[in-house]
């Protein structure tokens, strides 16, 4: 959908299988910190593709889950 080549790219998939279709948006940063006007942005545009507040899932950052799983 958009990116920088340098700092993120936000991707877009439409899955159409049995009755109904499955949208996801997803934001890949190179970063651990995403700005806050990165995160506006992504927010305007799953809202343009009918996604809702309640389905947004913001991932832990990378290598999170496993340090705290020591």
């Amino acid at each position: 959908v958009e990116t920088d080549y340098e700092h993120y790219a936000i991707v877009s998939s439409i899955v159409e299988s049995g009755k109904k279709p499955s949208t996801t948006l997803q934001l890949y940063v190179r970063s651990q910190d995403v700005s806050p006007q990165l995160l506006k942005k992504f927010k305007e545009l799953y809202r343009t593709m009918g996604l809702t507040d309640d389905m947004l899932v913001v991932m832990p950052k990378s290598g999170e889950w496993q340090r705290g799983k020591q």
